[in-house]
């Protein structure tokens, strides 16, 4: 299984739902991106990673780091492992003092702000970036002025909303249509 690494382009506070954020992660030197949507507490975590701030007592994250240092062990790398219910799916990846390996489930906002404070690999299955990523916008083509909610409209239809979106950098939108084009793709 071909594994593809993602890098932070973007974190930004949500046009649509008040509270949320969006982080964007990108494929290193191509244009295929996944926005995922966080909380406003993961985002601060991950803001505080990403500007390399240091509180004067460790936060949570800080604290994980140092007890696997304490255990001789060391966060290796983070995967995104699937999507279920419209939701991320993660494992960090830890090294112990024997160099084995052990995969812990966590939530990806958890998983990318370790990754961030340990500057260690975030890791996604080109299938899965394939299915959830966004980037490629259709050129070209108009679609219908259809109105009302979503499902309503056909895969050509949502595939031009979703490059509408994109070429506006609504994330968070296009996160929702791209989560319906999956859901028609699968029946």
């Amino acid at each position: 299984m071909k594994v593809i690494e993602l890098n932070i382009s973007a974190l930004n506070a949500s046009t649509t739902s008040a509270g949320n954020f969006v982080i964007v992660l990108q494929e290193i030197n191509h244009t295929r991106r996944l926005p995922i949507i966080i909380g406003l507490q993961e985002a601060q975590a991950i803001a505080v990673a990403l500007e390399q701030m240091h509180p004067v007592r460790p936060l949570t994250h800080d604290l994980f780091l140092n007890t696997l240092t304490s255990l001789k062990a060391s966060l290796d790398h983070v995967k995104i492992c699937g999507m279920q219910d419209g939701t991320y799916l993660s494992v960090i990846v830890v090294k112990d003092k024997d160099q084995n390996i052990i995969e812990i489930d966590s939530r990806t906002s958890d998983a990318i702000a370790l990754a961030i404070r340990q500057k260690c690999g975030i890791f996604i299955s080109d299938q899965l970036l394939t299915e959830m990523a966004i980037g490629e916008a259709a050129e070209g083509k108009i679609f219908s002025d259809k109105r009302g909610q979503l499902e309503q409209y056909n895969l050509e239809e949502l595939y031009d909303i979703l490059a509408n979106l994109l070429e506006k950098e609504d994330y968070e939108s296009a996160t929702i249509v791209r989560n319906i084009i999956s859901k028609k793709e699968q029946h």
